[in-house]
């Protein structure tokens, strides 16, 4: 499916003007049916169990709602479970006690300054101005931070972490278990396939329970996938669509840029495109899905403090650029040669230098993730001979390097040597790793308002009862999402979906009789 095809999804409004389910196939009109009666019925149903669509099930729990939240998968969490969940956030405690001047408005100014002038600027401030209210929603249900840093693209450190995602979503589910059981229910393998419309109003969706997503053809879920038992649930006040990215959709990534079908990913196995087919196809507006955001198992902020060189041995691309460009750079020079990783190297001082150290050390300790392993060494030689190089070639490469350094001056790739802070590749030991970019977050979707109200993209208006939250969305970021702050985002239309949709004036529907 190409570009064209994909978006032509925006274009379709399906909106009736009676109780109404679209057809199941992506694309077309809304099939009439007056006759629905709900299997059960909730106040508010959220879609996707990860950062976004557990705080804003909880919100709304305890708000007094009755709240479902369903997930596809056979595990709760979503990628945000097996992510670092690194959290910038103005006027933490950790912050107060060093001192540290901040304000959402420079929060803000740092993430717009990687935008590229995508996305929505009232979105990012939104963002950054909810931070301090989510910091304390966590600690209250049972998160506790251990690590307060100063990130790269930051304007000041303000950057705290759990020690990963499942020392962040565990404690909130647990927290929910146990103090809103009798509001809130989770149910994983139960997989949305479309949204009910009364009167332009969302008012219930098609599910699918008992649902098993296809692990040995990911790629071909969405399309061929139809386990389950098809039911419907009503929602009196409103649905919440958090139901993460794309990144794992080759397909959809490929028609972007086709180079991006060569990419690897941390994310969860379902994070694909079908529920994104499926809004779209109502009138949804999609937003920023050309944009895509390359990431690797150590800061892209710390690769400068290193040299980057192919299987040939030679420097191929400034360390000390953009992400996404050095990304690209790296798949085009793989293409080369059979698939073949480059290899990435620091010498002691450039370890030290590094941003976030925490990660330094998760890859030392073979921690961190698929490709993510860094290995220690005393000379070159050594490092030549783990990874298969020619010796003299990487002792060659490494003394044009250093003598660049030591001249001030990137004739082949304009890296700003100013910038390095003493590293170099002259001080033992040595430590390198394969370095493969990974698609591991998309800031493309479905657009929304500071009121995370979803948008229609032939009215522009509101869909009355239809909200969104987290990596479902586009928008809030644009070209580039600035370190640390997927999770602000998650936690900022986690917590606004929650209070909105639970502010909604509730309707009455039909409940099949037992």
């Amino acid at each position: 499916m190409d570009r064209r095809t994909f978006l032509k999804a925006g274009a379709v409004t399906a909106t009736a003007t009676a109780l109404s389910v679209s057809s199941l196939a992506p694309f077309v009109e809304a099939e009439e049916n007056t006759d629905v009666e709900f299997d059960e019925v909730f106040d508010i149903i959220v879609v996707g169990s990860g950062l976004a669509g557990t705080t804003s099930a909880i919100t709304a729990a305890e708000q007094g709602n009755k709240v479902l939240v369903v997930d596809k998968m056979n595990i709760l969490g979503g990628t945000s479970l097996i992510s670092g969940l690194n959290f910038s956030c103005v006027g933490s405690d950790e912050q107060k006690a060093r001192g540290i001047k901040d304000s959402p408005e420079l929060m803000a100014q740092d993430m717009r300054k990687v935008s590229e002038d995508y996305g929505d600027p009232e979105l990012a401030l939104t963002v950054a101005t909810m931070t301090t209210r989510f910091y304390h929603f966590l600690k209250d249900r049972g998160v506790v931070f251990k690590e307060f840093k100063q990130l790269g693209g930051h304007s000041v450190a303000r950057a705290v972490w759990a020690g990963g995602g499942a020392f962040v979503i565990r404690p909130l589910h647990d927290y929910a278990k146990k103090s809103l059981a009798d509001r809130l229910t989770m149910r994983k393998r139960c997989r949305v396939d479309n949204i009910v419309f009364d009167n332009g109003r969302a008012v219930g969706i098609q599910v699918r329970e008992n649902y098993y997503f296809n692990f040995d053809a990911p790629e071909k879920d969405d399309e061929q996938n139809q386990t389950g038992k098809i039911k419907y649930v009503g929602a009196r006040k409103g649905i919440v669509f958090a139901s993460g990215g794309y990144c794992r959709d080759k397909k959809l990534l490929g028609a972007e840029a086709d180079i991006l079908e060569e990419t690897n990913s941390d994310a969860n196995p379902g994070a694909r495109s079908g529920t994104l087919q499926m809004l779209l196809s109502h009138g949804a507006q999609a937003v920023n899905l050309s944009l895509f955001r390359l990431a690797y198992p150590i800061p892209t902020e710390d690769l400068m403090w290193g040299m980057l060189v192919n299987p040939e041995g030679k420097r191929f691309v400034n360390e000390f650029g953009n992400r996404n460009t050095i990304g690209m750079t790296i798949l085009k020079e793989k293409q080369k040669f059979d698939g073949k990783a480059p290899l990435l190297i620091y010498d002691q001082t450039g370890a030290d230098n590094f941003h976030d150290k925490q990660r330094f050390q998760l890859s030392m300790d073979a921690k961190n993730g698929y490709q993510g392993t860094m290995y220690k060494f005393q000379s070159i030689k050594e490092v030549a001979k783990h990874f298969g190089y020619d010796p003299l070639v990487l002792q060659k490469a490494v003394a044009d390097y250093n003598a660049a350094l030591d001249s001030g001056v990137d004739k082949e790739f304009s890296k700003d040597f100013s910038q390095m802070n003493g590293a170099a590749l002259k001080k033992a030991p040595f430590y390198a790793m394969p370095l493969t970019p990974k698609c591991t977050y998309t800031p493309g979707g479905v657009r929304i308002n500071k009121a995370a109200q979803m948008l229609n993209s032939t009215t522009g208006e509101i869909f009355t009862g239809l909200f969104a939250a987290g990596e479902a969305t586009g928008g809030v970021h644009g070209a580039m999402r600035l370190t640390a702050c997927s999770v602000p985002d998650c936690g900022a239309f986690g917590l606004i979906s929650g209070d909105n949709v639970s502010a909604m004036i509730p309707v009455e529907l039909q409940v099949k009789k037992k």
